[in-house]
């Protein structure tokens, strides 16, 4: 099930449920894929088995560069096409680990490799087909600014985003602290904070000590929101 976070709640609880019975039955897999606020949706669901294995999941997030290299170069090996260890490097680094980036990057080398028929991907393909992702990942984050806006969220996520270019993760009472500057209500900045967790703005790695860390859902994305708001405020 994919985009699995937007599932209503009704129907939600009714699949969880239902796969658990079957489960009893046969072996099953129900895959379920979104963004990192995916475990809130199920837990508010109240589905009795998911409450139940709900310590015992794998949380997914970014890729490590060499998972994000590994994603991008089995795919076209597999199509007899091999791609420069620089250039993948290049490519992993690019993607920030993020794996519809790294899908951005490969159809658009793919591509490439066509145009060329070519059977090997080097430096000067990444420098052909860069803007080419460039702009479908400028596309990308503007639906997500857009996303934010229409959740009244921007505000937010702009407080945010400053946080996040001065560390690579921030604490619960960091994340509190900022949010300060859009509401005076603890609860309110609790609900503000869970809201930018369910777009993937923002994400918390499952399973870990206190005190736990944020982390930015896409990196470079609360850069974008700066960069847009920094640019606003200048107008």
């Amino acid at each position: 099930v994919d985009e699995a976070h937007t599932l209503d709640a009704t129907v939600g609880r009714v699949l969880l449920n239902a796969s658990q019975f079957v489960r009893g039955e046969a072996p099953f897999l129900l895959a379920l894929a979104g963004t990192p606020g995916l475990p809130a949706r199920l837990d508010a669901m109240n589905a009795t088995f998911w409450e139940r294995l709900g310590r015992g999941l794998l949380g997914i997030g970014l890729l490590s560069p060499d998972a994000a290299g590994e994603a991008l170069a089995q795919p076209l090996q597999a199509q007899g096409v091999s791609i420069d260890s620089e250039a993948l490097e290049t490519v992993a680094a690019a993607s920030q680990g993020y794996p519809y980036f790294i899908q951005l990057w490969g159809e658009a080398l793919w591509e490439q490799r066509h145009a060329k028929d070519a059977t090997r991907l080097n430096a000067g393909d990444l420098a052909k087909v860069r803007p080419v992702v460039v702009s479908r990942t400028t596309n990308f984050y503007q639906n997500r600014y857009r996303e934010l806006e229409r959740g009244q969220l921007l505000r937010a996520a702009t407080a945010l985003a400053p946080l996040f270019q001065q560390a690579a993760s921030a604490s619960d009472d960091r994340i509190d602290a900022a949010l300060r500057a859009v509401s005076a209500s603890a609860a309110s900045r609790l609900a503000t904070r869970e809201q930018l967790n369910a777009l993937g703005c923002i994400w918390c790695p499952p399973n870990q000590p206190p005190p736990v860390a944020w982390r930015p859902g896409i990196p470079s994305l609360l850069a974008y929101v700066h960069r847009r708001a920094s640019a606003a405020a200048g107008d």
